[in-house]
């Protein structure tokens, strides 16, 4: 019996609820969505310095914009990451219900105060939502104790402008809860005071656009709440007044019996946790995935999440394609999977922050170093909130020592020096550079040096990538990724006359095999100008020749046969040589792409 009053279960249950609410954000961010938080850590470089400081606090919203980017610098290891979000998404929830409590709401409706960490962890499924929103709503929450415990009307004149200056707009949170507050004490010349007070602040913003380099409604939706300077708040409006506004109606909520509770806790989870794993579960995720796991070498991976759903996109096209290279099967197997042409080799250059990531990744390993420079520079370049990028950073610097650039690599580095998380490279890196024998014998760096194009400084054309491909793999022959990216985008071109006339280049990798994607082609282009299989003047599976000389028995008969679309015969590189076109509209109009 005194046991059972030392561990009263109604006490437990809401400690509990948020801990097992803790627990699930912290799985579903380190093991769900890791690449969410790689995205948001590759687009910062937080240092440890006052300039860095002071420059984010000279800004509305500064103080928060700081935290946050202090936050995301762990994002460097998911699982820290994944943790610090469960503690800020927990410690929002429990000040949201003191707030309720506060205002006199029954405790039976604990489950309500996860509302307001669900709203914002749904807006956060948008990769440019940045966590400084969330850290300004609980800082302005955490005001409102603060203010309901002291309840002066000289502090919440001095707390309008203050948290405005750190936290930013959020500070309607604290306005319109003071303001409920007053009311509800009948104190009206308090709630004048606080309504006032956020009047002079709006005139003093109005003012302060006019000094700085932003447009005047970014000083009311935020400066740093979201990525990009140009987006529609309207959900992030809607979702900060909620936290305002619920506290003050759940407190209006009778005692019910506790059926009904548990049934509408219930559905807040159920329901909350269906329209989370919805909003994550959307085309731009999954390249963001496809690229993080390029970025973490997961080769593997890639491969495994192509076989399960293809990737359609040119970039998601290519990570599947530069797996499949670094796991030495590319031309083994790149017809297995979808391809939706050469731009699935190398995508087209656009000019954003994501895209060209992966394809300068594709360039590094090939020994298009200058190239993978200028797509690494203008990724960072194209960061629309003017920061800089700790990981293209890191590979700029690269870039740099292989090119024996070390004055520019040197500066890079004592950048990087006052990170937490490339400090230690860093400086490796540097003393590295005063020993020119320490960089040859690096295997990174003389594996790079060797293979790549070295005569002149060619620039990078989208129409004319076989011959840089070819120039590429003629000043190294040992350069085993640029003959079959060379001859894979022949194929991709369709262009099988090119691929005959480059095949013999290969003789010197020492191929035990011939690939099985060359070995059809081989094996299909001779039978159209002979008619005897077995004169074919190559080392060919018989597995290979079987499934090839079906595949065009078939196609000669119907070329819109079933069977040709199915296995073993869907993944023959005749298929998309000679059906390819169909095939790609039917797939890219079954799906929006992002």
């Amino acid at each position: 019996m005194k046991i059972r009053q030392l561990v009263d279960i109604k006490h437990l249950w809401p400690i509990l609820l948020s801990l097992l609410f803790g627990v699930a954000i912290c799985w579903f961010w380190s093991s769900v969505m890791p690449c969410m938080l790689s995205y948001h850590e590759q687009y910062q470089l937080f240092t440890f310095d006052w300039q860095y400081f002071l420059e984010r606090i000279a800004l509305p919203g500064g103080l928060a914009d700081y935290l946050s980017e202090f936050i995301v610098q762990f994002f460097y290891t998911p699982l820290f990451g994944a943790m610090i979000l469960a503690v800020l998404f927990v410690a929002l929830q429990c000040v949201f219900w003191l707030i309720c409590r506060s205002f006199g709401t029954v405790k039976y409706w604990y489950s309500l105060s996860f509302v307001p960490s669900f709203l914002l962890w749904f807006m956060m499924s948008d990769e440019n939502v940045l966590p400084t929103l969330p850290i300004a709503v609980l800082a302005n929450l955490a005001l409102s104790l603060v203010y309901f415990r002291w309840q002066k009307w000289s502090l919440a004149i001095a707390i309008v402008p203050l948290s405005y200056w750190l936290f930013g707009p959020a500070v309607i949170v604290f306005v319109v809860l003071a303001i409920a507050k007053e009311f509800s004490k009948k104190r009206s010349f308090s709630a004048i005071c606080l309504a006032a007070s956020l009047i002079i602040v709006a005139l003093l913003s109005a003012i302060l656009s006019s000094y700085l380099p932003y447009e005047f409604h970014r000083f009311f939706v935020g400066i740093n709440y979201y990525r990009y300077p140009e987006y529609d708040a309207t959900v992030q409006i809607i979702v900060t007044l909620i936290c305002a506004i619920a506290p003050i109606v759940f407190a209006k909520l009778p005692a019910t019996n506790r059926i009904l509770v548990v049934t509408i806790s219930a559905i807040i989870f159920v329901s909350g946790g269906i329209v989370i794993r919805g909003a994550f579960n959307l085309p731009k995720h999954e390249l963001i995935e496809y690229e993080y796991l390029v970025r973490a070498e997961q080769w593997q991976k890639i491969i495994s999440k192509a076989e399960q759903q293809p990737a359609i996109t040119p970039m998601s096209v290519s990570c599947v394609n530069l797996a499949l290279s670094q796991r030495g099967i590319l031309c083994e197997r790149i017809f297995d999977f979808f391809q939706n042409g050469s731009e699935g080799l190398i995508p087209p250059f656009t000019r954003d922050m994501t895209s060209p990531v992966s394809t300068a990744e594709i360039f590094l390993r090939l020994g298009m170093v200058n190239d993978a420079h200028r797509y690494f520079f203008e990724a960072q370049e194209a960061i629309p909130n003017y920061r800089r990028s700790a990981r293209l950073t890191k590979r700029l610097v690269q870039c740099e020592i292989v090119n024996g650039n070390y004055s520019v690599a040197r500066k890079w580095l004592h950048q990087l020096e006052r990170t937490l998380f490339y400090k230690k490279w860093a400086q490796s890196t540097l003393v590295m550079l005063d020993d020119e024998e320490a960089v040859k014998s690096n295997s990174f760096y003389a594996n790079l040096r060797e293979i790549r194009h070295k005569r002149n400084d060619y620039l990078f054309s989208e129409t004319e990538i076989d011959q840089m491909l070819g120039l590429l793999f003629t000043g190294n022959r040992k350069n085993r990724m640029a003959y079959e990216y060379l001859m894979c985008y022949v194929l991709l071109q369709r262009d099988t006359e090119k691929f005959l006339r480059y095949y013999s280049l290969g003789q010197s990798l020492g191929y035990q095999r011939i690939p099985r994607a060359f070995q059809e082609v081989l094996i299909g282009s001779w039978l159209l100008k002979n008619s005897d299989p077995k004169s074919i003047p190559y080392q060919v599976d018989g597995a290979i020749l079987s499934n090839t000389l079906n595949f065009i028995r078939i196609y000669s008969m119907n070329h819109d046969d079933l069977q040709l679309d199915r296995t073993p015969y869907k993944s023959n590189a005749w298929h998309y040589l000679l059906k390819g076109n169909v095939v790609e509209r039917r797939k890219t109009q079954q799906r929006n792409v992002y």
